[in-house]
């Protein structure tokens, strides 16, 4: 699942633009240095608050940083962004019902703004509120069609509700937005698995191992498809494949070791059971005894 983040323009002096030096530099410590000084010389800019709280998210101290962030909501209740970037801390925080408190002051200062709807989605879906969630992620995408991050976390929730036709159109519309998105073709490609539509679940898989051609992930998934369509030698190269890039992967050997069975090959079948054994998965020992020394 993705939440998305959002930035204010800052008052400029020299000690926070020495902070933002250091924040775009990736020195987080040192850009709070700077913040803190910038705060002594003037505690009542809300911005400076604002801008040492994302210093502290990239550091993964939340709770400091929703300090940070309500210091500067104190000092001025006017900016969304304030709203946005707490309840992200929240979420970080796992204060999924403060976050969305968050997000509804948000929306009463900016209802246009999907990154509200978006965020706030992602709390409800957190607190098992799917049917909230469900209505933020598609008011989002009402607001903004275009970001494919939208449709695949709506897509997974459908998924996850076991609506795998909504689930398809959602992982559809981000491959039309995003044509080398991964995430959306597996994700389509297990919705098809899961239909019986094994030849469409193979070509996703394929079309993500074009993208990452060194995802074993991708190649096991391809490999189940091609074995539910009776292809255990195209599945046999996946796990060919796969056992290229880790050969201490048991199961691969395994599951090749059943394709070579299928495909009467026996030799190679009952080399990669025992192989399998060595590496740890002895239940393919009895598939030796059993299979290989009849």
């Amino acid at each position: 699942l993705i939440i998305a983040c959002t930035a204010c323009t800052p008052v400029k002096n020299e000690i926070f633009l020495k902070g933002m030096e250091s924040y775009d530099d990736e020195q987080y410590r040192t850009a709070i240095t700077y913040f803190n000084d910038a705060i002594k010389e003037d505690p009542g800019n809300a911005e400076l608050y604002f801008y040492r709280a994302k210093s502290k998210m990239q550091l993964d101290i939340c709770k400091d940083a929703i300090d940070d962030y309500s210091r500067a909501i104190i000092l001025d209740k006017t900016k969304v962004d304030y709203f946005i970037n707490r309840g992200l801390a929240n979420i970080s925080c796992q204060n999924y019902n403060t976050a969305i408190y968050d997000f509804d002051y948000a929306e009463v200062l900016d209802s246009t703004n999907a990154q509200i709807f978006f965020n706030r989605g992602y709390a409800r879906e957190s607190i098992e509120d799917y049917p909230g969630a469900i209505d933020d992620y598609t008011t989002a995408l009402n607001l903004d069609s275009t970001n494919h991050k939208y449709f695949i976390n709506r897509g997974l929730l459908f998924s996850y509700l076991g609506d795998s036709q909504s689930a398809i159109s959602d992982f559809s519309s981000a491959i039309l937005i995003d044509p080398n998105n991964i995430l959306a073709y597996k994700n389509r490609g297990d919705e098809y698995f899961q239909q019986g539509k094994l030849a469409d679940a193979a070509l996703d898989y394929s079309n993500a191992i074009i993208i990452e051609p060194d995802n074993s992930a991708l190649y096991y998934s391809r490999a189940e498809a091609r074995i539910g369509l009776n292809d255990f030698l195209a599945a046999a190269v996946d796990y060919t494949y796969i056992i290229s890039l880790n050969s201490k992967d048991a199961t691969a050997y395994y599951n090749r070791g059943i394709c070579y069975a299928n495909l009467e090959m026996k030799s190679n079948a009952c080399d990669d059971f025992k192989k399998a054994g060595e590496l740890g998965l002895f239940e393919a020992y009895q598939v030796v005894k059993e299979f290989c020394e009849k």
